[in-house]
């Protein structure tokens, strides 16, 4: 049995590489929940949480989320992480609410 990771997020107003990179200084992640039909939730992550989420696990893609903001709650999978070509660094990430 898989055990499901609880991630607690915040939401982000601001879209855009300006923001985004404002947000990379304050040591977190943008990231996007990808949801069918509905609209798209643009997030914030700490990358502390992610970094040790993600630093023993070979496949990412299996990996299953309970995501929390505010009073939501999302199951969720990694779909995509986006790297830094050079230093290795991740940059964003999307997640797939199924």
């Amino acid at each position: 049995m898989k055990k499901i990771i609880n991630l607690k997020v915040n939401y982000r107003n601001n879209i855009g590489t300006n923001y985004s990179n404002k947000i990379r200084k304050k040591e977190k992640i943008p990231a996007i929940i990808y949801i069918k039909k509905k609209q798209n939730i643009p997030i914030k992550v700490k990358y502390k949480k992610i970094f040790n989420l993600l630093k023993n696990k070979k496949n990412i893609k299996n990996i299953k989320l309970i995501i929390k903001i505010n009073k939501i709650k999302l199951k969720c999978k990694i779909k995509e992480i986006q790297k830094h070509p050079v230093k290795n660094k991740i940059l964003h990430i999307d997640f797939i609410n199924y």
